[in-house]
Protein backbone atom coordinates (compact mmCIF):
# COMPACT_ATOMS: atom_id res chain seq x y z
CA UNK A 1 0.00 0.00 0.00
CA UNK A 2 2.89 2.35 0.79
CA UNK A 3 4.51 1.54 -2.53
CA UNK A 4 1.35 2.57 -4.32
CA UNK A 5 0.80 5.92 -2.51
CA UNK A 6 4.39 6.96 -1.76
CA UNK A 7 3.01 9.33 0.84
CA UNK A 8 5.17 11.24 3.26
CA UNK A 9 3.52 9.43 6.16
CA UNK A 10 4.64 6.06 4.88
CA UNK A 11 8.18 7.19 4.32
CA UNK A 12 8.27 8.61 7.85
CA UNK A 13 7.01 5.36 9.36
CA UNK A 14 9.52 3.25 7.42
CA UNK A 15 12.40 5.43 8.54
CA UNK A 16 11.26 5.43 12.14
CA UNK A 17 10.82 1.65 12.21
CA UNK A 18 14.23 0.93 10.72
CA UNK A 19 16.21 3.29 12.97
CA UNK A 20 17.73 2.15 16.29
CA UNK A 21 15.89 3.20 19.46
CA UNK A 22 18.84 5.32 20.55
CA UNK A 23 18.45 7.42 17.44
CA UNK A 24 14.68 7.70 17.41
CA UNK A 25 14.71 10.03 20.40
CA UNK A 26 16.61 12.51 18.28
CA UNK A 27 14.63 12.38 15.02
CA UNK A 28 14.06 15.75 13.33
CA UNK A 29 12.16 16.70 10.23
CA UNK A 30 12.44 19.84 8.03
CA UNK A 31 11.99 21.02 4.49
CA UNK A 32 15.14 22.14 2.69
CA UNK A 33 15.52 25.13 0.39
CA UNK A 34 14.52 23.03 -2.61
CA UNK A 35 11.26 21.94 -0.99
CA UNK A 36 12.32 18.39 -0.12
CA UNK A 37 11.40 16.77 3.21
CA UNK A 38 14.50 15.78 5.20
CA UNK A 39 14.89 13.56 8.32
CA UNK A 40 17.94 13.27 10.57
CA UNK A 41 19.02 12.74 14.16
CA UNK A 42 20.37 16.29 14.23
CA UNK A 43 19.41 19.62 12.67
CA UNK A 44 21.99 21.21 10.39
CA UNK A 45 23.29 24.58 11.64
CA UNK A 46 21.80 26.35 8.62
CA UNK A 47 18.40 24.85 9.42
CA UNK A 48 18.22 25.70 13.12
CA UNK A 49 16.88 29.19 12.43
CA UNK A 50 14.27 27.72 10.09
CA UNK A 51 11.12 25.76 10.86
CA UNK A 52 11.68 22.11 11.92
CA UNK A 53 10.04 19.39 14.05
CA UNK A 54 11.25 16.82 16.61
CA UNK A 55 9.67 13.37 17.12
CA UNK A 56 9.68 11.07 20.15
CA UNK A 57 10.37 7.32 20.25
CA UNK A 58 6.82 6.60 19.05
CA UNK A 59 7.17 8.81 16.00
CA UNK A 60 4.86 11.49 17.45
CA UNK A 61 5.75 15.08 16.91
CA UNK A 62 6.63 16.53 20.31
CA UNK A 63 8.09 19.85 19.33
CA UNK A 64 7.74 22.22 16.44
CA UNK A 65 10.21 25.05 16.17
CA UNK A 66 9.01 27.95 14.12
CA UNK A 67 11.33 29.84 11.82
CA UNK A 68 13.16 32.71 13.44
CA UNK A 69 11.57 36.05 12.59
CA UNK A 70 13.39 38.59 10.49
CA UNK A 71 14.24 42.02 11.86
CA UNK A 72 11.38 43.50 9.84
CA UNK A 73 8.92 40.91 11.18
CA UNK A 74 10.07 41.57 14.74
CA UNK A 75 9.58 45.32 14.26
CA UNK A 76 6.08 44.74 12.87
CA UNK A 77 5.19 42.48 15.78
CA UNK A 78 6.46 45.05 18.29
CA UNK A 79 4.45 47.75 16.51
CA UNK A 80 1.31 45.58 16.65
CA UNK A 81 1.84 44.85 20.33
CA UNK A 82 2.36 48.54 21.04
CA UNK A 83 -0.81 49.46 19.11
CA UNK A 84 -2.77 46.74 20.90
CA UNK A 85 -1.54 47.97 24.27
CA UNK A 86 -2.59 51.52 23.38
CA UNK A 87 -6.04 50.38 22.20
CA UNK A 88 -6.60 48.34 25.34
CA UNK A 89 -5.57 51.28 27.51
CA UNK A 90 -7.94 53.58 25.62
CA UNK A 91 -10.69 50.99 25.89
CA UNK A 92 -10.18 50.77 29.64
CA UNK A 93 -10.20 54.57 29.91
CA UNK A 94 -13.56 54.70 28.11
CA UNK A 95 -14.94 51.99 30.38
CA UNK A 96 -13.76 53.89 33.47
CA UNK A 97 -15.32 57.12 32.21
CA UNK A 98 -18.62 55.35 31.52
CA UNK A 99 -18.66 53.75 34.96
CA UNK A 100 -17.96 57.09 36.60
CA UNK A 101 -20.72 58.76 34.55
CA UNK A 102 -23.13 55.97 35.51
CA UNK A 103 -22.38 56.48 39.19
CA UNK A 104 -23.00 60.22 38.89
CA UNK A 105 -26.23 59.61 36.97
CA UNK A 106 -27.61 57.22 39.58
CA UNK A 107 -26.59 59.52 42.44
CA UNK A 108 -28.16 62.57 40.78
CA UNK A 109 -31.49 61.07 39.72
CA UNK A 110 -33.65 58.56 41.53
CA UNK A 111 -36.37 58.24 38.88
CA UNK A 112 -37.03 59.05 35.23
CA UNK A 113 -39.27 61.95 36.20
CA UNK A 114 -36.34 63.63 37.96
CA UNK A 115 -34.43 63.69 34.66
CA UNK A 116 -37.44 65.03 32.77
CA UNK A 117 -38.05 67.74 35.36
CA UNK A 118 -34.41 68.85 35.16
CA UNK A 119 -34.63 68.92 31.36
CA UNK A 120 -37.90 70.85 31.27
CA UNK A 121 -36.60 73.34 33.81
CA UNK A 122 -33.60 74.17 31.63
CA UNK A 123 -35.78 74.44 28.51
CA UNK A 124 -38.20 76.76 30.29
CA UNK A 125 -35.31 78.96 31.40
CA UNK A 126 -34.17 79.29 27.78
CA UNK A 127 -37.71 80.08 26.61
CA UNK A 128 -37.90 82.84 29.21
CA UNK A 129 -34.57 84.20 28.01
CA UNK A 130 -35.80 84.13 24.41
CA UNK A 131 -38.91 86.05 25.40
CA UNK A 132 -36.72 88.65 27.08
CA UNK A 133 -34.65 88.95 23.90
CA UNK A 134 -37.77 89.29 21.75
CA UNK A 135 -39.11 91.96 24.11
CA UNK A 136 -35.82 93.80 23.74
CA UNK A 137 -36.11 93.47 19.96
CA UNK A 138 -39.52 95.17 20.08
CA UNK A 139 -38.03 97.98 22.13
CA UNK A 140 -35.15 98.36 19.67
CA UNK A 141 -37.54 98.37 16.71
CA UNK A 142 -39.73 101.03 18.29
CA UNK A 143 -36.68 103.17 19.06
CA UNK A 144 -35.42 102.71 15.49
CA UNK A 145 -38.82 103.70 14.11
CA UNK A 146 -38.74 106.86 16.22
CA UNK A 147 -35.30 107.77 14.91
CA UNK A 148 -36.35 107.10 11.33
CA UNK A 149 -39.37 109.35 11.71
CA UNK A 150 -37.19 112.00 13.28
CA UNK A 151 -34.70 111.77 10.40
CA UNK A 152 -37.55 112.06 7.90
CA UNK A 153 -38.87 115.18 9.70
CA UNK A 154 -35.41 116.75 9.63
CA UNK A 155 -35.11 116.20 5.89
CA UNK A 156 -38.54 117.70 5.24
CA UNK A 157 -37.39 120.78 7.12
CA UNK A 158 -34.26 120.97 5.03
CA UNK A 159 -31.92 119.68 7.73
CA UNK A 160 -29.70 116.60 7.68
CA UNK A 161 -29.41 114.21 10.61
CA UNK A 162 -26.10 114.45 12.44
CA UNK A 163 -23.45 111.75 12.23
CA UNK A 164 -24.21 110.79 15.80
CA UNK A 165 -27.90 110.48 14.92
CA UNK A 166 -27.13 108.23 11.95
CA UNK A 167 -24.65 106.22 14.01
CA UNK A 168 -27.37 105.57 16.59
CA UNK A 169 -29.63 104.24 13.85
CA UNK A 170 -26.86 102.00 12.55
CA UNK A 171 -26.18 100.73 16.06
CA UNK A 172 -29.85 99.89 16.56
CA UNK A 173 -29.93 97.89 13.32
CA UNK A 174 -26.87 95.93 14.42
CA UNK A 175 -28.35 95.30 17.86
CA UNK A 176 -31.54 93.97 16.29
CA UNK A 177 -29.52 91.68 14.01
CA UNK A 178 -27.38 90.45 16.91
CA UNK A 179 -30.47 89.80 19.02
CA UNK A 180 -31.95 87.59 16.34
CA UNK A 181 -28.65 85.72 16.03
CA UNK A 182 -28.71 85.05 19.78
CA UNK A 183 -32.25 83.67 19.48
CA UNK A 184 -31.06 81.09 16.96
CA UNK A 185 -28.25 80.09 19.33
CA UNK A 186 -30.71 79.75 22.20
CA UNK A 187 -33.09 77.63 20.13
CA UNK A 188 -30.24 75.29 19.20
CA UNK A 189 -29.19 75.13 22.84
CA UNK A 190 -32.63 73.70 23.56
CA UNK A 191 -31.99 70.81 21.18
CA UNK A 192 -28.58 70.19 22.77
CA UNK A 193 -30.12 70.08 26.24
CA UNK A 194 -32.87 67.79 25.02
CA UNK A 195 -30.40 65.38 23.41
CA UNK A 196 -28.21 65.30 26.52
CA UNK A 197 -31.12 64.46 28.81
CA UNK A 198 -32.49 61.94 26.30
CA UNK A 199 -29.16 60.10 26.54
CA UNK A 200 -29.41 60.23 30.33
CA UNK A 201 -32.93 58.81 30.19
CA UNK A 202 -31.93 55.94 27.93
CA UNK A 203 -28.87 55.13 30.06
CA UNK A 204 -30.87 55.39 33.28
CA UNK A 205 -33.43 52.91 31.94
CA UNK A 206 -30.64 50.55 30.94
CA UNK A 207 -28.97 50.69 34.34
CA UNK A 208 -32.28 50.26 36.16
CA UNK A 209 -33.42 47.58 33.69
CA UNK A 210 -36.55 49.55 32.86
CA UNK A 211 -38.68 49.25 29.75
CA UNK A 212 -37.21 51.42 26.95
CA UNK A 213 -39.32 54.23 25.49
CA UNK A 214 -39.36 55.96 22.13
CA UNK A 215 -37.47 59.27 22.04
CA UNK A 216 -39.69 62.32 22.45
CA UNK A 217 -40.10 65.21 20.04
CA UNK A 218 -37.14 67.58 20.17
CA UNK A 219 -37.79 71.33 20.55
CA UNK A 220 -36.78 72.02 16.93
CA UNK A 221 -39.30 69.43 15.74
CA UNK A 222 -42.11 71.22 17.49
CA UNK A 223 -44.17 73.67 15.44
CA UNK A 224 -43.47 76.43 17.95
CA UNK A 225 -39.73 76.31 17.34
CA UNK A 226 -38.26 79.44 15.80
CA UNK A 227 -35.74 77.26 13.96
CA UNK A 228 -38.57 76.37 11.58
CA UNK A 229 -38.00 79.70 9.85
CA UNK A 230 -34.20 79.43 9.53
CA UNK A 231 -32.80 78.80 6.05
CA UNK A 232 -29.08 78.01 5.64
CA UNK A 233 -27.28 78.92 2.41
CA UNK A 234 -23.72 77.62 1.83
CA UNK A 235 -22.22 80.32 -0.40
CA UNK A 236 -22.57 83.91 -1.55
CA UNK A 237 -24.46 83.14 -4.77
CA UNK A 238 -27.09 80.96 -3.09
CA UNK A 239 -27.42 83.46 -0.23
CA UNK A 240 -28.02 86.36 -2.63
CA UNK A 241 -30.69 84.36 -4.44
CA UNK A 242 -32.35 83.35 -1.17
CA UNK A 243 -32.26 86.96 0.03
CA UNK A 244 -34.13 88.14 -3.07
CA UNK A 245 -36.74 85.45 -2.48
CA UNK A 246 -37.01 86.55 1.15
CA UNK A 247 -37.64 90.14 0.04
CA UNK A 248 -40.40 88.96 -2.30
CA UNK A 249 -41.89 86.86 0.50
CA UNK A 250 -42.00 89.79 2.92
CA UNK A 251 -43.56 92.09 0.32
CA UNK A 252 -46.18 89.44 -0.45
CA UNK A 253 -47.26 88.54 3.09
CA UNK A 254 -46.46 91.49 5.38
CA UNK A 255 -49.46 93.29 6.87
CA UNK A 256 -47.45 96.35 7.90
CA UNK A 257 -45.38 98.65 5.66
CA UNK A 258 -41.64 98.17 5.14
CA UNK A 259 -39.64 100.04 7.74
CA UNK A 260 -36.09 98.95 7.03
CA UNK A 261 -34.52 97.46 3.92
CA UNK A 262 -30.86 96.56 3.46
CA UNK A 263 -28.68 93.66 2.36
CA UNK A 264 -28.68 92.15 5.88
CA UNK A 265 -32.07 93.04 7.36
CA UNK A 266 -35.66 93.41 6.10
CA UNK A 267 -38.14 94.75 8.63
CA UNK A 268 -41.73 95.90 8.50
CA UNK A 269 -43.30 98.27 11.02
CA UNK A 270 -44.45 96.91 14.37
CA UNK A 271 -48.18 96.00 14.40
CA UNK A 272 -50.64 98.62 15.59
CA UNK A 273 -53.80 96.53 15.17
CA UNK A 274 -54.76 93.14 16.58
CA UNK A 275 -54.94 91.61 13.10
CA UNK A 276 -51.49 92.78 11.99
CA UNK A 277 -48.05 91.23 12.29
CA UNK A 278 -44.53 92.44 11.70
CA UNK A 279 -42.05 90.47 9.58
CA UNK A 280 -38.31 90.74 10.13
CA UNK A 281 -35.73 88.85 8.08
CA UNK A 282 -32.07 88.90 9.04
CA UNK A 283 -29.06 87.59 7.15
CA UNK A 284 -26.59 86.20 9.68
CA UNK A 285 -23.19 85.31 8.23
CA UNK A 286 -21.52 82.11 9.40
CA UNK A 287 -18.11 82.10 11.08
CA UNK A 288 -16.29 81.19 7.87
CA UNK A 289 -17.94 84.08 6.06
CA UNK A 290 -18.87 82.03 2.98
CA UNK A 291 -22.50 81.29 3.79
CA UNK A 292 -25.25 82.56 6.06
CA UNK A 293 -28.48 81.78 7.86
CA UNK A 294 -31.59 83.68 6.84
CA UNK A 295 -34.04 83.95 9.70
CA UNK A 296 -37.67 85.09 9.58
CA UNK A 297 -39.34 86.34 12.74
CA UNK A 298 -43.05 87.10 12.91
CA UNK A 299 -44.38 89.25 15.75
CA UNK A 300 -48.01 90.13 16.47
CA UNK A 301 -49.38 92.90 18.65
CA UNK A 302 -48.78 92.34 22.34
CA UNK A 303 -52.44 92.08 23.28
CA UNK A 304 -54.82 89.19 24.03
CA UNK A 305 -56.42 89.44 20.58
CA UNK A 306 -53.05 89.92 18.94
CA UNK A 307 -51.69 86.76 20.59
CA UNK A 308 -54.78 84.84 19.51
CA UNK A 309 -54.34 86.13 15.96
CA UNK A 310 -50.74 84.88 16.00
CA UNK A 311 -52.00 81.33 16.56
CA UNK A 312 -54.39 81.29 13.59
CA UNK A 313 -53.79 79.05 10.58
CA UNK A 314 -53.19 82.10 8.38
CA UNK A 315 -50.30 83.34 10.48
CA UNK A 316 -48.89 79.86 11.08
CA UNK A 317 -48.85 79.32 7.30
CA UNK A 318 -46.69 82.43 6.85
CA UNK A 319 -44.14 80.96 9.25
CA UNK A 320 -44.39 77.42 7.92
CA UNK A 321 -44.08 78.26 4.21
CA UNK A 322 -41.05 80.55 4.50
CA UNK A 323 -38.42 77.84 4.26
CA UNK A 324 -40.06 76.27 1.21
CA UNK A 325 -40.29 79.65 -0.53
CA UNK A 326 -36.52 80.18 -0.21
CA UNK A 327 -35.27 76.66 -1.02
CA UNK A 328 -35.32 75.22 -4.56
Amino acid sequence: MCKVNFTTICITLILLLTLPLSVMGKMYRWVDDEGRVQYSDRVPPAQKAKEHSRFDDSGIEVEKVKAAKSKEEIQKQLAREKALKRLRAEQQRIIDIQKAADRVLLRTFRAEDDIKMARDGKLTAIDVHIQVIRGNIKRLKNRLEELQKGAADMERQGNKPSRRYLADMTSLRQQIKDAYASIIVKERDKDTIWASHEEDLQRFRTLKKLQPEKPGITPSQQTASLLETVVACPDLASCNLAWKKAQTYVELYATTPMQLFSDIILMTRMPMQDDEFSLTVTRIADKEGTGAEIFLDLQCKNSPRGKAFCETEKVEAVRHNFRGALTP
